[in-house]
């Protein structure tokens, strides 16, 4: 089972892929593969950080599989804070 830090770590990096991978209007067309090669880690890793990233309201769908064949992800304002403010 993964510490704390490291899965506080994951969030972190993923939040901060989301962005670095975003266009200056918040749009993102790459999904969690993506963002699992981005940064070197397991797909898995990624999966939980978005589950969380959800949960706590830091993230909303960007592109939706049901309708565009791929999920993608956009920060909220909230997350873009956090990741802005290091």
């Amino acid at each position: 089972m993964p510490d704390i830090k490291d899965q506080t770590e994951a969030l972190k990096r993923v939040m901060k892929a989301i962005y670095n991978l975003s266009d200056e209007d918040n749009y993102n067309v790459y999904d969690a593969d993506d963002i699992s090669e981005y940064l070197g880690l397991e797909r898995v890793q990624v999966d939980n950080a978005i589950g969380t990233l959800y949960i706590a309201g830091c993230l909303s769908e960007c592109m939706r599989a049901e309708d565009d064949g791929i999920e993608t992800f956009a920060l909220t304002d909230k997350a873009i804070d956090m990741v802005e403010l290091g």
